[in-house]
């Protein structure tokens, strides 16, 4: 079983979450007041830092120190936070955490976050997942399903083009470009987010959200095409008699990318109108919802687009890094593939370059909402951690989150060196787990961590704070082992 990116609430969170759900109502208004007059970027930062600190369990405190709004707001509360007196320091504490749980729950899609919050009691679904991650796979999911069909309608006009027409089936069918087929141009954070601000955070429903997208699937992938003739031979019927050739029509189908022109028309959203009651476009409040919502789920922005990494980064990377040649070979191998190869669930490789990667593939593996569709194949998140090592060292770590768990040992926080292995959770913990690569510090002292993510669409290099567990490959010495070559 592949692992997809995962992050779980619950560890120490309960508390503030049903807080959340409580107060939220009452504050909603003031809530929503902030969120439009904070701007896009505060919303999403305020968003993020909230989430970071339910998934650590860590004080309020954090929040606290200015990091996640910046600006006057950020030193403001810096200066604050130097004052002695501890009640003061308590008081603000939780004033400032519960205005960015406000702010996270109003900047945030109503068909995510409802089913958590309680912000519109009366659409709950009872039946429904009640944590975020599951949540948020079962509405991709059914975006997922409709951008699917979409697809499955355009290569039924193809057919439907060729039959009619009366064209050559053979050579009209080999003709047939499908930009469809490979196409990830779909983006289901902005989708969930323009279908949210189409009903005003109020009664968002997933039949409604299914519903609104089929009737627009047929627009999703356009199909355009071109009459085309050649000539053909047509073999002697006869012993003796010569071939002839003749004039055959056949037409040049293509199926074009999605079209995300097709969203916004779908929910009935005119993104130049203001949105409520504050002077904000409807447009910018999708975007800065979409953002909201990655963040909060991912740590970082994640659209699917991770830029590759340049040779001159790469190198400059690699030599900024304290540790052995081998950890640095793993690091280069890692680093290799970012912005490269896409996540794919149950996605396996042998070392080096895979052609086969970004190239149209059925998910055969149970437990994904892509399971059974047509995706760019690549590599999922043990299957990354596994080629990396054995591209790199020509060891395997064997694929699986359990099997990579038990052909490593514990360690420390402070012990990480780039190479080593972070965990989302221990195996059989979580429904899904998660596996990363840790590739040292930023600037800034962030750790960076280098993964395969089904929500960053492929290869990262980010900063994710919900890794759990620390662990060191066993059966490799990574500290002396002899390096005769840069891995290619």
């Amino acid at each position: 079983m592949s692992e997809p990116n995962k992050q779980y609430t619950g560890d120490g969170s309960d508390s503030y979450i049903e807080a959340a759900r409580k107060s939220a109502e009452a504050v909603k208004q003031i809530g929503q007041s902030a969120s439009a007059a904070t701007g896009t970027e505060t919303a999403a930062n305020a968003a993020s830092a909230a989430q970071a600190s339910m998934e650590s369990g860590k004080a309020a405190a954090e929040i606290a120190t200015g990091t996640a709004a910046g600006g006057s707001a950020g030193a403001v509360i810096s200066a604050a936070w130097a004052l002695r007196h501890t009640l003061f320091k308590v008081l603000v504490t939780i004033c400032l955490f519960l205005l960015f749980i406000i702010t996270m729950i109003v900047s945030l899609p109503a068909i995510v976050f409802n089913g958590i919050f309680h912000t519109d009691p009366a659409s709950v679904d009872p039946g429904s997942p009640t944590e975020m991650f599951a949540i948020y796979e079962e509405q991709a999911s059914t975006v997922s399903s409709c951008v699917t069909a979409g697809y499955d309608y355009a290569k039924a006009e193809t057919e439907r083009v060729i039959t009619d027409g009366g064209y050559d089936d053979a050579l009209s069918k080999e003709a047939t470009i499908d930009h469809g087929l490979v196409s990830a141009d779909y983006d289901a954070c902005y989708i969930l987010a323009a279908y949210s601000v189409s009903m005003g955070q109020k009664n968002a429903a997933t039949q409604d959200l299914r519903n609104k997208l089929t009737a627009v699937a047929p627009l999703m992938f356009p199909v355009t095409y071109e009459i085309k003739e050649t000539i053909v031979t047509i073999p002697a019927e006869n012993a003796g008699d010569e071939p002839t050739e003749e004039t055959v029509q056949y037409v040049q189908c293509t199926i074009q990318t999605f079209d995300v022109s097709v969203i916004l028309p779908a929910f009935s959203v005119d993104p130049d109108t203001p949105y409520g009651q504050f002077n904000v476009r409807t447009g910018d409040v999708i975007e800065s919802m979409a953002t909201a919502l990655k963040r909060t789920l991912y740590g970082v922005m994640a659209d699917g687009k991770v830029p590759p990494i340049t040779d001159v980064d790469l190198t400059a990377f690699l030599e900024n890094l304290t540790c052995s040649p081998a950890r640095k070979e793993l690091m280069r191998a890692a680093l290799s593939l970012v912005g490269r190869v896409p996540y794919f669930w149950g996605g396996k490789s042998a070392p080096g370059w895979n052609d086969e990667w970004n190239t149209p593939r059925l998910v055969t593996s149970a437990g994904s909402g892509s399971t059974g569709t047509l995706r760019p194949y690549g590599l999922d998140c043990s299957g990354y951690t596994d080629w990396v090592y054995k591209t790199a060292l020509g060891h395997s770590l064997h694929s699986g989150s359990w099997s990579q768990w038990d052909n490593s040992e514990a360690i420390t926080e402070s012990d990480l060196l780039p190479g080593d292995l972070g965990f989302l959770d221990k195996p059989g913990a979580v429904a899904v787990n998660h596996m990363l690569l840790y590739a040292g510090t930023d600037a800034s002292g962030k750790k960076l961590w280098v993964h395969c993510s089904s929500g960053a669409g492929g290869v990262a290099l980010n900063s994710p704070t919900y890794v759990k567990y620390y662990r060191r490959v066993t059966g490799v010495d990574l500290e002396h082992m002899p390096i005769s070559s840069p891995v290619e």
